[in-house]
């Protein structure tokens, strides 16, 4: 059984992580509306010189941008791990067992990087929380700037689901 369905199906000492919900623009909606707060939290932070919790605060919205993602097609992940799983296979290698092929129809192709990107954030998100010394500004800015991206990236995929049309300005 690999990670994804596991994630599913659960274990006989852990329920299941990902649950149909059905696909959901309003709670899409919420969680990128949260990425949003997220974002200013990071800015917030690195404007104090906060760069640790600039990371982590990135990291979540990256995290929120993900979990609406994840409602755009009808899941809600109950763990981080769940969440990164599902949102690499369904919206970047687009490669899962024939019984959860329904959710790839209204997933969108994205680009390795921001799987990448996601990854590399969780992993300094760790570091930041974790581990002892001090965060440096440069590790900060570069998670600030992919988590921007990433957001930016999901921002389009809810306009696109509820109707809209999002313009990213350069």
């Amino acid at each position: 059984m690999n990670q994804l369905e596991r994630c599913f199906e659960g274990t006989p000492d852990v329920p299941p992580r990902l649950i149909e919900r059905g696909a959901d623009a309003d709670a899409a909606k919420s969680h990128l509306e949260k990425a949003e707060h997220n974002l200013h939290a990071a800015q917030k932070m690195g404007e104090s010189r906060f760069f640790d919790w600039q990371i982590v605060c990135a990291y979540y919205s990256m995290y929120h941008a993900t979990m609406a993602a994840l409602f755009l097609i009808g899941l809600e992940a109950r763990s981080h791990e769940c969440a990164i799983a599902a949102f690499e296979a369904f919206y970047i290698n687009k490669k899962v067992p024939k019984e959860y092929v329904a959710y790839l129809k209204n997933a969108k192709q994205l680009s390795k990087s921001y799987s990448d990107t996601l990854s590399n954030a969780k992993t300094e998100r760790i570091k930041a929380s974790y581990g002892l010394g001090e965060m440096k500004s440069e590790e900060a800015s570069k998670v600030m700037s992919n988590a921007r991206a990433f957001v930016g990236e999901i921002k389009v995929l809810v306009y696109a689901a509820s109707g809209n049309e999002y313009v990213k300005v350069k």
